[in-house]
């Protein structure tokens, strides 16, 4: 009798284990067990780069990438920088509707959060006569306020939309004094700041604002003279002028000596 081999049949079970083995080591099983690790920022996304400079550097043609919402909102701000300033009855109409209007408060946004009272102080000097600035403790983001001491500074602070302070491209608007404001007083703000706008581009044709810059006069100097050493030189006299009175000196002394004789001449 011939001997027949019989084929060793592995069962189902020890089948599936050995498959399971044999994935365990597949790149599908280390990724899922992989845990997440946050991406590092870069130098660039850390420290940006101001708006105006960094149209600069990609008009050159660097490497440098501005996203489209950036782009969109460098135009949107751009619309409103180098505008002329309001009129002195333009500002009166917009103190009337302000309850607190003995007060001239600007909301200034966009502000570096290392910026100290003293740098925002001495920006707004350029303006006028600065009474006080605040900077609030708790904030979602950099702003602060500013209180102009006369209504000239108020004028010429809106000058100081979109100049770069610590960095940054600021933003200056109106504001109304007290520290908790409504919901309804934030939106009459906003609205009063579209109306703003808006009226600073009609000025644009206004000769009134076009004079009104930042550039301060330049008065001449008042130079004080010293009324003994800053007297006028006199010219020497010639010797025709010294003969001259010589002449008369002596004629004068022959005159005096006749008379104390007694003669009559």
């Amino acid at each position: 009798m011939s001997k027949i081999k019989r084929k060793h049949t592995v069962p189902a079970a020890s089948k599936q284990r050995h498959q399971m083995e044999d994935d365990s080591g597949s790149d599908y099983e280390v990724d899922r067990h992989m845990t997440l690790t946050k991406i590092p920022k870069t130098v660039a996304e850390e420290f940006p780069l101001p708006k105006q400079v960094r149209k600069d550097v990609v008009k050159r043609g660097s490497a440098v990438q501005v996203s489209e919402d950036e782009s969109s909102e460098e135009d949107e701000d751009d619309e409103d920088v180098n505008l002329p300033t309001l009129t002195k009855g333009q500002i009166a109409d917009i103190l009337q509707t302000i309850k607190n209007n003995k007060r001239l408060v600007l909301n200034v946004s966009n502000v570096n959060f290392s910026t100290a009272k003293e740098e925002i102080e001495e920006h707004f000097r350029k303006a006028g006569r600065v009474k006080s600035v605040r900077i609030p403790k708790r904030r979602s983001s950099g702003f602060a306020f500013v209180e102009m001491l006369d209504a000239e500074g108020f004028q010429k602070a809106f000058l100081l939309h979109g100049s770069y302070l610590d960095g940054r491209q600021i933003r200056v608007q109106l504001s109304e004094s007290g520290k908790k404001k409504s919901h309804q007083k934030i939106l009459l703000l906003e609205q009063k700041n579209a109306e703003i706008r808006k009226m600073r581009k009609k000025n644009r044709t206004k000769p009134e604002t076009k004079e009104i810059t930042l550039v301060p006069k330049v008065q001449p100097k008042i130079v004080e003279r010293d009324p003994y050493l800053d007297k006028k030189k006199t010219k020497p006299p010639t010797k025709k002028e010294i003969k001259a009175y010589k002449k008369q000196v002596s004629l004068k002394a022959k005159f005096r000596n006749v008379e104390m004789k007694g003669i009559k001449v």
